[in-house]
């Protein structure tokens, strides 16, 4: 389906919005299964350190880097496509590659092949978000859209969550275990095999998306709808962020510093209760998993519900004000958790944490598709991605390690690496997401009628 014909003027019918809930859904299911494989590798840590003899900083790389390596390299071209094709079938032929990737993390025996792996298990977040969200945008008026947003990004949360409490029980399970033997496959170590089975959902899961879900025709927004804009193309993306840089600064930076503390406190907390509070890694998985449920996924659906509510209010900065308040409210507790003598104290102090630090994403996010006109608008997320993934997912782990390792000089510190790391992330994404206020407010001030 090419760009131009399947462009509407948002005048027709919207489809029945039970519909777009079931597509919600679906979204939500194949974010769970990407971050499964994604997240996972956090509870092998100790494991992959010892049988392939690396340290902490070449972990982080295979946390961070390998994945935002190669989102950096395909992000915006794929943000592109999903703005010109079929996002339906785009969705399911990326389930079906990153579930591939997963298996080959299962099948690396060195950790060159690990880190390959891990590069291409990229495609996920840089197919299934930015064109997840164009979905939702042609599925959902303008002012219901936060909520919508908000759910499908939670998943992202519960799917940790899930990678946690699965790969807990499954550490637990073969607890003892030297290695297993697979069919086909042969003789695999237990780290191996925990990304075996956390990548097998994924097939079923391509093709329920690619059966059930249709796709949408697309519409623009009639408050965005004038003179270049209506131009398609990544040049006129490009210069549709340069005529609002103030507010693609605040929304980009804002966000990305935010999720750069949520990536550093996911990659490095479990090897803190690990070697400061002498937990098992089944118990960090149960514990640091119900968290990413509870409160990680209920941060950020509240989050898109609280903007909703400051939007109803008056307050057009809804999607950015939002975060702000909930950036400033966990600073303390990000804090104070390592400081606590006892494990119990530090998991109570993560409740609040992960629940306002997780806020940002549900409220944040939301802004995109609605500040952003129908045809580049999943190239504009896939920007915010590509920098949320280098600055964040590459260089918030990144930075605990390099602390760990050559400032503090000790594994057993790896808990001030993180409040250092994550209370400076916090402080300077509240900067930014002020910044952002204004201009944002300015540009959607003026309510469209009938949305």
């Amino acid at each position: 389906m090419a760009a131009d014909d399947s462009m509407v003027s948002g005048d027709q019918a919207w489809p029945r919005e039970s519909y777009g809930w079931y597509v919600v859904f679906v979204l939500c299911v194949c974010g769970i299964v990407a971050f499964i494989d994604r997240q996972i590798i956090n509870l092998l840590v100790e494991d992959i350190k010892a049988d392939l003899n690396v340290s902490d900083v070449q972990i982080s790389l295979l946390q961070g880097l390998a994945f935002a390596s190669f989102y950096a390299t395909v992000a915006v071209p794929l943000g592109r496509l999903a703005d010109a094709v079929n996002r339906r079938l785009l969705i399911a032929v990326a389930i079906v590659l990153w579930t591939l990737a997963a298996l080959s993390c299962g099948m690396a025996d060195s950790y060159g092949e690990l880190f390959v792996a891990r590069m291409f298990i990229g495609v996920g977040e840089a197919v299934l978000t930015p064109a997840g969200f164009s979905l939702l945008a042609d599925y959902f008026r303008p002012r219901r859209l936060s909520l919508p947003v908000s759910v499908f990004t939670g998943s992202s949360f519960f799917g940790s969550g899930v990678a946690l409490l699965a790969g807990g029980a499954l550490i637990a399970y073969l607890a003892g275990v030297d290695s297993l033997v697979f069919p086909v496959l042969g003789e695999l170590r237990p780290w191996q095999a925990a990304f075996i089975f956390g990548a097998l959902p994924g097939f079923p899961v391509a093709l329920w998306f690619f059966l059930s879900v249709r796709e949408p025709e697309r519409r623009s927004n009639p408050q965005l709808s004038s003179g270049v804009e209506l131009r398609t193309g990544f040049v006129q993306a490009l210069r549709y962020i340069r005529r609002h840089g103030r507010m693609f600064c605040g929304i980009f930076l804002g966000l990305s510093l935010v999720a750069a503390a949520n990536f550093s406190m996911g990659a490095w907390v479990p090897a803190f209760f690990i070697r400061v509070h002498g937990w098992e890694a089944s118990q960090v998985g149960w514990v640091y998993g119900w968290l990413f449920l509870i409160c990680g996924s209920g941060g950020v659906i509240v989050g898109g519900w609280f903007a909703n509510l400051l939007h109803a209010r008056g307050f057009c900065d809804s999607n950015l004000r939002a975060p702000l308040i909930g950036v400033v409210l966990a600073l303390p507790f990000a804090i104070a958790f390592t400081q606590v003598e006892s494990a119990k104290l530090a998991v109570a102090l993560m409740v609040p944490l992960m629940f306002f630090s997780t806020l940002p994403f549900g409220a944040g996010t939301a802004v995109l598709p609605i500040v952003t006109p129908p045809q580049f608008r999943a190239q504009l997320v896939a920007i915010y991605l590509l920098i949320a993934n280098v600055v964040g997912q590459a260089g918030g782990p990144w930075v605990v390690a390099l602390l760990t390792d050559n400032v503090f000089g000790d594994p057993m510190q790896v808990g001030q690496s993180i409040s250092v790391t994550v209370g400076i992330l916090l402080l300077t994404s509240a900067f930014f997401l002020t910044l952002g206020l204004q201009p944002v407010r300015q540009l959607l001030s003026q309510e469209t009628r009938g949305d």
